[in-house]
């Protein structure tokens, strides 16, 4: 291979590894996989009610440890002080993962069935995830929103539960489509500028 095939190679893939990280960020990829994981959540619940309380409890994890990485990484370099940082979101997501306890004690109860249990724990999150994004940003305030909206969607289409994870899957393609041919397209101008 001569060394220009070879500069042309890596040129290739750097080329590629930007367009990657312009398509998919750190903060990009948390926030997709969280409303994934909840959207298999409603479907958890109704189809594995044994697994269901493990998975949200799980889920409540999840979703503080990513909400602390993010606001860790957004408030590094700012003077914010770490304790100050753990202590909001502690208290946030605590207080969602005792809600959750409750909820499932009224399950236990008979005081709600499995689908009712599973709205009401994609409603708490939905909501939690909202106020954290109010601390956070956008991107977070939008991922309670569409949680808000899937649940509005399982409560009137529920037997289309699975529908929610196609329509999840096909608006992150056209974001990835749309952020592909934008980059392309400014590659493009570019090259011609110069």
């Amino acid at each position: 291979m001569s060394t220009n095939s070879r500069t042309a190679v890596s040129k290739e893939s750097e080329t590629e590894k930007k367009l990657l990280k312009r398509l998919f960020g750190t903060v990009e990829i948390i926030l997709i996989v969280l409303i994934v994981l909840s959207i298999i959540g409603i479907g958890i619940v109704d189809y594995f009610p044994d697994y269901s309380r493990h998975y949200w409890l799980a889920m409540v994890l999840v979703f503080a440890g990513a909400c602390l990485i993010l606001e860790w990484s957004r408030a590094r370099g700012k003077g914010h002080k770490w304790t100050a940082i753990v202590k909001t979101q502690l208290l946030l997501w605590v207080g969602l993962l005792l809600a959750v306890q409750i909820v499932f004690l009224l399950q236990r109860t008979r005081g709600l069935n499995n689908e009712n249990t599973g709205l009401i724990i994609l409603l708490l999150l939905a909501l939690t995830t909202f106020f954290a994004g109010v601390n956070l940003g956008w991107r977070l305030l939008v991922v309670g929103i569409l949680l808000g909206l899937a649940l509005i969607g399982a409560v009137y289409l529920e037997q289309f539960a699975w529908m929610f994870l196609i329509i999840a899957i096909v608006v992150v393609t056209i974001f990835i489509l749309f952020k592909y041919y934008a980059g392309k397209r400014m590659r493009k101008n570019k090259s011609q500028q110069v």
